[in-house]
């Protein structure tokens, strides 16, 4: 915890502070120059905006696919089911830079370079998160899927009144992992983009990073490092309010 704590007490600092020779762990009064000085040189609260908008919407789609994706290859036997299990585990063991280059071509093809969509569709349908939900929809119980069906229950109404309900805790885990892998994507930003207008926080952080070691800002990137971590602080802190056990086997009785 000690170089998240300093992160913080460092964004309340100057330059003068951070690189003397001791390090000062006392609360300075630098922190709204600091952020003035992202606001004015880096269109910070846009950049905020920006990965706010694109975190939303990319987690909200992917963990929706993910989830349909997951459950359908744990409850449904079709002709390719273990065949399209296995092509999502073996894509799990490809690096992503391995890809970066041959996904940046089909996207400058298809004109998605330097757009949002860029962004969100390379991790829209991860494949850890259908690995990781169909690992939670493998222990759904059956029984429940049945009964629902002589009752004459659609699968889509068995999906989303029945097993999405029960499978809530493991959705919301899922859909965590997702918002993180969007809030802190930082290569495919990088190759997708180019105008500033629509650049993320990492990207800017790493633009902080590339002034030369005289203009360095180190406060105003300590500030950008801090404010960075506080929506994922939040989502969890109100993630674990949503956390209930959900005794699955007792719908079964």
């Amino acid at each position: 915890m000690v170089p998240y704590i300093y992160m913080l007490i460092a964004s309340t600092q100057n330059n003068g502070i951070i690189l003397s020779k001791t390090i000062d762990f006392r609360v300075s009064k630098y922190f709204q120059t600091n952020m003035k000085y992202l606001f004015d040189n880096y269109q910070y609260l846009k950049v905020i905006g920006n990965s706010i908008f694109v975190t939303v919407i990319g987690t909200v789609i992917s963990t929706f696919i993910t989830t349909v994706a997951g459950y359908t290859l744990a409850k449904y036997k079709f002709v390719g089911n273990h065949l399209i299990f296995g092509l999502i585990m073996l894509s799990r063991m490809i690096p992503g830079f391995a890809v970066l280059i041959p996904t940046f071509l089909l996207f400058s093809k298809f004109g998605l370079t330097n757009s949002y969509a860029g962004i969100i569709l390379p991790l829209l349908a991860s494949a850890n998160a259908v690995f990781i939900m169909k690992q939670y929809a493998d222990s759904f119980p059956l029984e429940l899927i049945e009964a629902a069906r002589i009752d004459g229950a659609s699968e889509i109404t068995i999906l989303f009144k029945i097993a999405m309900p029960l499978l809530k805790p493991n959705i919301i885990t899922s859909g965590l992992l997702i918002f993180m892998g969007y809030w802190n994507s930082y290569i495919f930003p990088l190759v997708m983009m180019s105008d500033s207008d629509k650049y993320t926080v990492p990207l800017v952080i790493r633009n902080i990073t590339q002034a030369s070691q005289d203009d360095l800002n180190y406060g105003a990137m300590m500030a950008a490092l801090a404010t960075s971590v506080i929506p994922i602080l939040f989502l969890y802190v109100w993630v674990q309010t949503k956390f209930k056990q959900t005794d699955v086997s007792a719908g079964i009785k």
